[in-house]
């Protein structure tokens, strides 16, 4: 988190301090995921696998300024934890060799948070843009788990490549549509330990996103 903000802090200084156009303004995004992972039960050493898609809306706002060259570096930040997943399923012991029983019901959601965006944006003809960025995001687990395992969370980084149009409004605002596909690395998420001193594994593969995404904002 203190890099995400240090990174933040210096982006906008840079853009600020300059006599150079500033943009800001806000984005909604029709998010839509695809993601596969595989749980390794405990002792058992049982393995689930599991994919999910789906879609989320997603709200950000951004700030950006063009250089010199023509090309607009801009930095978009989601700036909550965004629910993208959720899990309810009921499961039998399958983890019989200790004394703890894995049955019941397992529920929880998954969340996108701190979700930053640095990016560069160059114009192409007839109001067209394609746009180049690299994220990084905490994927944050809320679980309530018959076994009583939780899990932490984990950062992981991403890269996103965007094509859309711009169109001019009143006094130095703007609108853009545009359609954005990301691919984001997997991770491995440990549960706690039980009585045994055995846990839970979830290995996140790298999955994909994309997404329609609407912007307005404004020229200063």
């Amino acid at each position: 988190m203190k890099k995400i903000i240090t990174i933040c802090i210096t982006s906008l200084l840079l853009m600020v301090n300059s006599n150079a156009e500033i943009s800001v303004g806000i984005s909604g995004t029709a998010l839509y995921y695809d993601a596969s992972g595989e749980e390794t039960v405990k002792s058992s050493g049982t393995k689930n696998s599991k994919s999910d898609s789906g879609v989320a809306p997603i709200a950000s706002f951004f700030i950006e300024r063009e250089l010199d060259t023509g090309v607009t570096v801009g930095l978009d930040v989601v700036p909550y934890g965004a629910k993208v997943a959720d899990f309810n399923n009921a499961r039998t012991d399958t983890d019989t060799d200790d004394a703890a029983d894995t049955a019941g019901n397992n529920k929880g959601d998954v969340n996108f948070k701190n979700l930053v965006t640095l990016y560069g944006k160059t114009d192409l003809a007839n109001g067209m843009f394609a746009k180049f960025g690299v994220s990084r995001m905490t994927v944050e687990t809320d679980e309530t788990v018959a076994t009583g395992s939780t899990y932490g969370d984990e950062d992981i980084m991403g890269i996103t490549l965007g094509l859309g149009t711009e169109r001019d409004l009143n006094n130095g605002a703007f609108m853009r549509v545009e359609g954005q596909v990301s691919r984001f690395q997997g991770a491995t998420f440990d549960g706690t330990a039980d009585a045994n001193s055995v846990k839970n594994k979830i290995e996140l593969d790298d999955f994909t996103t994309a997404g329609i995404k609407f912007s307005i904002g404004k020229s200063f």
